[in-house]
């Protein structure tokens, strides 16, 4: 980086700690200058990801992917994408990288954390894993379905024994709560079906306000309960979408779920609509954010993964199922989060004379 000018003696340490911190790291990161692409910073273990010997000085610009996705968002949180690089040697090396904003002695960088390489061998992996899960899925549909019909009898009995009992007794509060939870096994298991069973899609075209409100409208009660402001910034004359109304809106249902669980008392969701244009192509674009505790950086690594969770009841498939709906809308599902600060989740759907 630039010599260090003359400063006090604290920011002198403050600057010698970061490099220290830098060359030392075990995990590989990199630290970018945003324009021109050249890599100021950078740890040993992030040269030997890229099978490069010293990375400082090169320009990457496959960064350059990373920092529109962060422009797009004010700069706000972390950004999780694959992008290509072209290396120096001649190869072609396509990562999983997590991108933040960063500012030192002044000057705004990118911090880039390589999580992983994606090569043919990862491709054949990925492939592997896919057929597995697959398997795995037409397995759960099996248990799902298998379990259903004794659960159901089970809470049948159960109503009929808690008909039969005094409102007051204490019978009453046990077989009640022996209810509680085969609604939730109940719960669990259309959320599993769910995520497993491919579903037909009844493809129109939708007004995405019109989506939204309809998720709104299932999640009134909620939202008056936890004394949520909504606020609504939406914006005028966007183009239509081509897609499945009720799988849309359980995208959106999802999404402002996990908005309203991040709150803890009193909060703000914000809704916004906007229409983007990339090249000739135009989007419609959905954000909904909000004042909650945000999610930790490590955890937005796995914040799509099936069945990862940090909610004690959760069950880690409300983003997977978001965001394989979008994804087979032909879309884009995001994720930007600062610890303490809220979430603010983004939905990009092709509008409709652009889906072919």
């Amino acid at each position: 980086m630039e010599q260090p000018r003359e400063r006090s003696g604290e920011h002198v340490r403050d600057e010698r700690w970061y490099r220290f911190l830098l060359e030392h790291a075990a995990q590989a990161w990199v630290i970018v200058r945003p324009e021109t692409w050249e890599i100021v910073e950078a740890s040993a273990a992030a040269a030997e990801l890229l099978g490069l010997s010293e990375l400082k000085g090169l320009v990457l610009s496959g960064f350059r992917r990373l920092y529109k996705l962060l422009q797009r968002e004010s700069g706000q949180g972390a950004v999780r994408a694959e992008t290509v690089l072209a290396l120096p040697d001649g190869r072609t090396q396509t990562v999983d990288a997590q991108a933040r904003l960063v500012t030192f002695d002044g000057t705004h960088y990118l911090w880039v954390l390589l999580l992983e390489p994606v090569n043919e061998r990862g491709l054949t992996e990925r492939l592997v894993l896919t057929d597995r899960l697959a398997l795995l899925g037409q397995l759960l549909v099996g248990i799902a379905h298998e379990i259903r019909n004794p659960l159901a009898a089970i809470q049948l009995n159960l109503h009929l024994v808690r008909q039969s009992l005094p409102e007051d007794s204490e019978c009453a509060s046990f077989v009640q709560m022996a209810l509680a939870g085969t609604e939730r096994i109940a719960e669990l298991i259309e959320t599993t079906l769910s995520f497993a069973r491919p579903t037909a899609q009844l493809v129109q075209l939708h007004d995405i306000h019109t989506i939204l409100e309809g998720a709104l409208g299932l999640l009134r009660t909620m939202l008056y309960n936890r004394n949520i402001v909504l606020q609504r910034q939406y914006a005028s004359e966007l183009p239509p979408v081509y897609g499945d109304a009720r799988q849309l809106q359980q995208v959106f249902i999802n999404l402002l779920s996990n908005a309203v669980d991040a709150i803890e008392g009193e909060g703000t969701i914000t809704i916004q609509t906007a229409q983007e244009h990339a090249g000739a192509t135009r989007f419609v674009v959905v954000s909904i954010e909000d004042t909650g505790k945000g999610i930790a950086p490590e955890d937005l690594a796995r914040i799509f993964e099936p069945f990862f969770t940090r909610k004690p009841h959760g069950t880690g498939l409300g983003l997977a199922i978001a965001r394989r709906i979008v994804i087979q809308h032909r879309g884009e599902l995001l994720l930007h989060s600062t610890p303490g600060a809220g979430t603010r989740c983004l939905v990009r759907l092709p509008a409709a004379e652009e889906r072919s």
